[in-house]
């Protein structure tokens, strides 16, 4: 009976191999600050072998720089078991690890994913990519449309006070006061008579 048993152990360990080198993946919903694919992969391979890391940086890299922060991730185990048991122990705990560390008071925030395969990753990544840029061709339409707008008010408001100030012009001109002409002086025939006697005799005393 016990020959039989081991011989059943024998037949069956391959199959347990087999079924545990199937890869796990892990999700990583919060990153520690300054901590990077190298750390990660240090602080992870303690608990089984790591293939795949993947982190998402927290905004666009610049040209020629890596990213020094990131905002969620992933792992690949090479068992899954290994995957589910990490999850389960280290999910809600705190990073640890050495005193002078930036994230030694940190929290991991990390979450078991059953049927997700690694290629998935890579679909959602370039999903994301291309919402992503239809999100911005759509801020870049809604912003066009807002500096039409705000062209078109500030030539109506324009075109409004130069209504205005012509019409305030015109106005003005309507309540001008034209000074009045004097009236012409009517002269006597005997105011005439005295003024050319009055010549006369001043042209004796030149």
């Amino acid at each position: 009976m016990s020959e039989e048993v081991s011989e059943l152990d024998t037949t069956e360990n391959p199959v347990l191999k087999r079924k545990e080198k199937k890869p796990g993946i892990i999700y990583l919903n919060y990153i520690p600050r300054y901590m990077n694919v190298v750390k990660v992969r240090d602080y992870f391979s303690d608990f089984g072998e790591v293939r795949r890391i993947y982190l998402k940086p927290d905004r666009p890299p610049k040209r020629g720089k890596p990213s020094k922060f990131f905002s969620e991730g992933w792992v690949e185990f090479a068992s899954r078991k290994i995957a589910k048991r990490v999850a389960e122990s280290l999910n809600n705990s705190q990073v640890g690890g050495r005193r002078n560390t930036p994230y030694f008071d940190a929290l991991w925030s990390i979450r078991y994913l059953p049927k997700f395969q690694w290629s998935q990753l890579h679909e959602r990544e370039a999903y994301q990519k291309a919402e992503a840029r239809q999100r911005m061709r759509a801020e870049i339409a809604q912003t066009k449309r807002e500096i039409n707008f705000y062209s078109r008010a500030v030539d109506m408001e324009k075109r409004r006070r130069k209504r205005d100030k012509d019409r305030e012009n015109t106005i003005e001109m309507d309540n001008v006061q034209l000074p009045l002409q004097a009236e012409p002086l009517e002269i006597s025939p005997e105011d005439n008579k005295d003024d050319r006697e009055k010549n006369i005799a001043k042209s004796f005393f030149i």
